[in-house]
């Protein structure tokens, strides 16, 4: 049996990490799930064995898939675990080095505040906080690689975009893996990821307007605004600044601030007023069922 410990992928939201998931899970001997209830897996869980078998039994709750089964099956399976809420539980994966891999991966931050500011999860968020949040979690992550550096690969959202299989290849060879073309085909793989609008884009193959489709949604002041917040990281990541920034007033920071609660609240009562709606069709679609039989 393969070593037992699980690897990781870090991002933030909207960074690139359930494509890049989605991608690995088509190769043979790798299998990667998207994303589960952290708090099971991590809260008042000390060391790495508790941690790891809560993990399995929330990937076997949620996605039917016994990982000691698949590996008894084949003994080269690598598994892991893909979730953006992961950076918050950096103190706990401390546990997990230098036994597990990591997989950073990092978007450009103004990709990342357009794309949150677009979907309908992202609770009111502008550019100001946007930027804030990104300028954050990133650099949390990268300090938490720089603990152990042998033990993560770095790579950006732009890359695999740009040259999906040099970029694959580069994740390979970083979890010992013989490079397979099935990763290059891994839209046309079965997968059971649920089809969302916020994941559309990974079920269709790399398109490379994606990684600059920023350029034609901000205004110039947002952008401002991104680069002017970010600017150290993204120099740091080679992300090349198109304005000189912007330095805003206490009263405009106070209004993006207010901005986000009042728009954030409003979306949150959409989306609770949704499930409620939801779940109340779902019980009376079921009741009548068991009535008529």
């Amino acid at each position: 049996m393969t070593d037992n410990y699980p690897i990781f992928i870090l991002g933030t939201q909207r960074s690139g990490t359930t494509l890049l998931a989605r991608i690995l899970s088509a190769h043979p001997d790798i299998f990667i799930q998207n994303e589960l209830d952290l708090s099971k897996c991590f809260d008042q869980k000390h060391d790495t064995p508790t941690i790891t078998d809560a993990i399995k039994h929330q990937i076997l709750t949620k996605s039917d898939v016994c990982i000691d089964t698949e590996i008894s099956k084949n003994q080269h399976l690598v598994w892991g675990l893909k979730d953006p809420q992961l950076t918050e539980h950096t103190n706990k994966l401390l546990l997990f080095l230098p036994k597990s891999k990591f997989i950073l991966i990092v978007r450009d931050a103004r990709g990342v505040v357009n794309s949150y500011i677009e979907n309908k999860w992202g609770l009111g968020t502008n550019a100001y906080s946007g930027s804030l949040r990104w300028r954050k979690e990133v650099s949390q992550q990268l300090d938490f690689m720089n603990k152990y550096p042998d033990n993560f690969l770095f790579i950006r959202y732009e890359d695999i975009i740009e040259d999906l299989e040099t970029s694959m290849k580069q994740v390979c060879q970083f979890l010992g893996k013989a490079f397979s073309q099935e990763l290059l085909k891994y839209d046309q793989k079965s997968s059971n990821y649920i089809k969302r609008r916020e994941n559309i884009n990974t079920f269709k193959k790399p398109d490379p307007t994606l990684a600059t489709k920023w350029k034609n949604r901000l205004s110039t002041f947002q952008v401002s605004i991104i680069e002017e917040l970010c600017d150290d990281l993204m120099t740091r990541l080679d992300y090349p600044l198109l304005t000189q920034g912007v330095t805003l007033n206490p009263w405009q920071k106070l209004y993006f601030i207010i901005h986000q609660k009042i728009i954030g609240e409003i979306q949150l009562q959409y989306r609770w007023r949704k499930s409620a709606i939801f779940s109340w069709l779902q019980k009376y679609q079921n009741k009548a069922f068991f009535k008529e039989r």
